[in-house]
This record gives C-alpha cells, structure tokens and sequence, in this order.
C-alpha cells in the first residue's frame, strides 16, 4: 500500500525512568524517541511527561523562527538586517515561493501530534492508575487542547486553508491524505473545543514559571477572545476579555512605567503575563530571538545574528511621540547606517544624563528570553478594537479608556489623560487609534501581520492595508509590481511547501503560488 505522510509520524517514547521534579526540569523535557507503542500509557507520570513534550517541541528553534517570519517579517514593523540570511531575504524582496523552508509547517503539527496522543490515549489512563482522577485528567486535556488550538490558530493565520488532523499519528504503516479545511470549520471547531474544557482548565499555580509557562484558564480565556476577534464576533470577544479583566484571583496588573521593559521583556514571568513560553540558560536557549534582532552574539554556531532591523519609524513615520518609552526600549531610535537595531526581548536601555538615547545606553541582560503570547495589554486591546467595531458612542469612550491604560504608562512623562477622547470620537478615528497602540505595544512580538490580516479580512479588500502599511516598507522595489502582488489576497497568505505538495497529492496550493510543477 502506497504511504502518504505529510505530517511525520511523531509518538514519543518518553524515558521510563524520568521522575517529575522541579518545574524547571519539566519544562526541559524532550522527547526522547520517534518509537511508537500504545503501552507506554501506564500512570499520571506519563500523561504528565507527554504534556510537558508539547512545551519542549514549541522551544525548538524552527518553531520559534516560524512565530517571528509568520507574524512579523512581512509586516511593516521590519526590514532586512545587516546579516538577512537566504530564505528571509527571499520573503523580504517579495520572493517567497513554495521551496522557501519558512513554508514548512512540520514543526506545528509535530506539537499538535503531541497534543493528540494525549487527548486520545490519557483517557485510558484513568483506568489503570488509581491514583489519577478525573479532574486531572480533564485538567491535562484542557491544557494540550489549548497548545493545540494556539498551533492551529497560528497556522490558519498563515497559510488559510491547512489539513485538520484532531487524532494522533500512530505508525508509518498509516496513509495519510488528509485535504485542507476551510479557516472558518477549523477556528469554529477549536472554540467550541476550548469551550468545552475552559471550567476544567487549571485557574492557575502558586509556581511562577507554571502559572505563567502553562497553558490556564486565563491562557484559554485570551485565546478564545483572539480567535472571536478574528470572525468578527466582537461581542463573544469581550465577553472572554471581561472574564479575564473580571477575575481578581488571577494577580494580573501592567508593570509600571519604569520597571515596564526590563520586567516583561528581559526577566520574564512579569505581572502581567498570560502565557509565554519557557526558556533558560542552562538548558533551553531562545537562540532564534538573538539570531533575528540582536547585534549580540547569542545565536548558534554557524548562523547569523542581527538578520532584522526595525522601520525607521523615528524619520518616516509619526507613530511614536517623543515621550513613548516604547520608541526608545524596543529598538535604537537613531540610525545605525541604514539599520534600527533591535533591542526588545535583548536589552535594557538605561537612561543617560542628557535623555538622548544611542546605542551605547542598552544593557544586554540575559540571552534566554521568555517568548509572550499573551499579557494584560492584550486583552485591554483586543476589547478596545471589538468595541470601536461595535461602534456606538458609549463603546468609543469605553476603548478609549482602555487604549489610555496602554498610551499612559508608555508616556509618564506626558502624565496621566494626556489623551483627549474629542480627538478620537468617531469610528474611523478610534479604529486607527487602537490599530496603532497595538502596533506600538506590541512591536516585534510576532502579531503585526496577523493583525494587518484582521484588518485587511474586516475591510474585504488589501487595498487600504497595503496602500496605508505595507507598501513603505518595499520602497526599493518596483513599486507597480509591488502593489500588484499585495493587491492579491492570496499573495498575504503562505505558499504550501513544494515537499507537503509531494507527499500529499490532497493538498491544493495557494493559488498565487500555483505553478505547472505543482500539478505534474
């Protein structure tokens, strides 16, 4: 029988002997064999290992990488670096095509392997181990159903139409074929999927790195607000943002002013994180972070370091004013030769005497940053933009208020309200408010484009988006020919790798990567 995998089998045989100790170590583990067998679901302890394998395959390095170029190369927030390596400059120059290896989506459907084989296989586990109860069995599946659910989304995002595959992969002798789904079953199978477990999930733990390293009630809650932000349903997106906003047990609050950039960003686990993913210097290096922004060594052997500048957003762009801390901490405001070092996730700025910032002021702290998917500033945003979408008065003042939180704390100087809602009172005007803090909040943490998407999808049409956003940032291409291929809807999204289109003869490629080799 003919075999088609375009997803390699992955069921992991963790090392029997491994003993769950501190969280640290938990947090390290990596799955030891691609060896499959049924019989390793003997107690807790496995299920536990296998959820912590979930993590660890989320830290490797081609899943990191595909967070930064997925959701932030190609939008307006970068340019190429010094040292642009091959397939990035590709997609920077508009070149992108089905051979590109950042088409590759085998690293997400390695975690959501994971995830399935515990979903199928920890039920059974209830009735071997008596020690294991139900409640932490429905624990542990809520917590891999939003690792899953967080590949998903991410996926849908990039590439559109994907296989949707919800059962493990349990050997090479099974064919597999699977056909894309449309963006809309999948995203609505996933919500009502988080929904279902969202009351079984853990609320939270008193252990810093596992309340903020794991996924939680508060972490379903905030992915399920993006995933309604997403289809539009702006009221279901604030009703999970006010479960969060609502909840005083979960501890949440913006770091201040002054400690903001080093809190969240160098140190990690901050007050007002959601979810971020692990990382440390003895064991789990968050390479790919030091590779794409930094001018520090801190990458692997052998692989580029500085590969991504910033838009000069200080000379071309009015988006920070001059008080923004956010202008000054993510990225060196003055021009080094062409480039915009970037230093958020990799250095602290440390305040000189004359207030002229340069790039002798930046510390670098650590080389092991946490990665943020999502935190307090989050969930204030994405309610501010469903509410402006809803659009009555009252609703405007409500996100702008929200919008406010974010502005004021970025601008101490400015003191707090220094905001006027009469310049922000219609629609239009608050919409392109909210659009622009989340891109000042979140610069270089891997949402621009996908917000760019969601905008773009809300409009029905590119052309605002690109003529607004996107086409400064290619100003030494063609300009005719650039605006063509973002005019196309299809060109926002990635190709389906040439090697997936091979194994799987069900794949139908994006069709403004179509050629006649992916046919023959």
């Amino acid at each position: 029988m003919k075999k088609i995998i375009y997803i390699r089998p992955i069921i992991i045989l963790i090392i029997l002997a491994f003993v769950l100790p501190s969280c640290g170590n938990w947090f390290d583990l990596r799955p030891q064999s691609e060896t499959v067998h049924e019989d390793y679901w003997k107690d807790e302890n496995d299920v536990q290992s296998m959820v912590g394998a979930c993590y660890r395959q989320m830290n490797e390095p081609s899943f990191m990488e595909r967070l930064i170029v997925w959701g932030e190369v190609r939008s307006d927030n970068v340019i190429k670096g010094m040292n642009t390596s091959g397939d990035l400059t590709y997609i920077m120059n508009l070149a992108l095509n089905a051979s590109n290896n950042y088409t590759s989506w085998n690293d997400f459907y390695k975690v959501i392997n994971y995830c399935n084989n515990v979903i199928y296989y920890a039920p059974g586990v209830r009735s071997i181990d008596p020690n294991f109860t139900e409640g932490q069995l429905q624990a542990y599946l809520a917590e891999v159903k939003g690792i899953r659910a967080l590949c998903y989304f991410t996926l849908v995002r990039s590439f559109r139409n994907i296989p949707f595959v919800i059962k493990p992969t349990t050997g090479d002798a099974q064919s597999f074929e699977t056909p894309q789904s449309s963006p809309d079953v999948i995203i609505d199978y996933l919500i009502q999927d988080l929904k279902d477990c969202e009351n079984s999930s853990i609320s939270g733990y008193a252990n810093i790195k596992y309340d903020k390293g794991r996924i939680t009630q508060k972490s379903i809650r905030a992915l399920l607000a993006d995933m309604y932000l997403w289809k539009n349903d702006y009221n279901n997106c604030i009703l999970y943002c006010n479960k969060i906003l609502d909840d005083q047990t979960t501890g949440l609050a913006l770091e201040t002013s002054a400690v903001y950039n080093k809190k969240v960003f160098v140190d990690g686990n901050s007050k007002e994180s959601i979810f971020e993913l692990q990382f440390d210097s003895r064991n789990i290096s968050n390479y790919v972070v030091n590779e794409m922004y930094s001018t520090f060594f801190g990458g692997r052997s052998g692989y580029n370091i500085y590969q991504l500048s910033a838009y000069d957003f200080i000379n071309k762009t009015t988006l920070f004013g001059k008080s923004d801390l956010r202008g000054k901490d993510a990225f060196v405001p003055v021009s080094v030769g062409a480039f915009f070092p970037i230093m958020k996730y990799i250095a602290v700025r440390n305040e000189n005497t004359t207030g002229t910032v340069s790039a002798t002021d930046y510390q670098k702290l650590v080389s092991n940053q946490n990665w943020i998917f999502y935190r307090l500033s989050d969930i204030y945003l994405m309610k501010a933009e469903a509410l402006v979408e809803l659009g009555d008065q009252a609703k405007l003042e409500e996100a702008f208020n929200l919008v406010s939180k974010t502005f004021d704390r970025a601008n101490p100087d400015l003191g707090a309200g220094s905001l006027q809602f009469p310049s922000y009172n219609t629609q239009l005007l608050m919409r392109n408010l909210v659009f622009d803090e989340r891109q000042r909040e979140f610069l270089f943490e891997g949402k621009r484009y996908y917000d760019l998407l969601r905008r773009i999808n809300r409009e029905g049409t590119p052309t605002n988006v690109v003529s607004t956003y996107l086409m400064k940032k290619y100003s030494v291409l063609d300009q005719a020919t650039t605006q063509s291929r973002l005019s196309d809807i299809n060109a926002l999204y990635m190709p389906i790798n040439a090697n997936e289109l091979k194994l799987n003869p069900s794949l139908i490629q994006n069709p403004f990567y179509k050629t006649t080799s992916d046919i023959n």
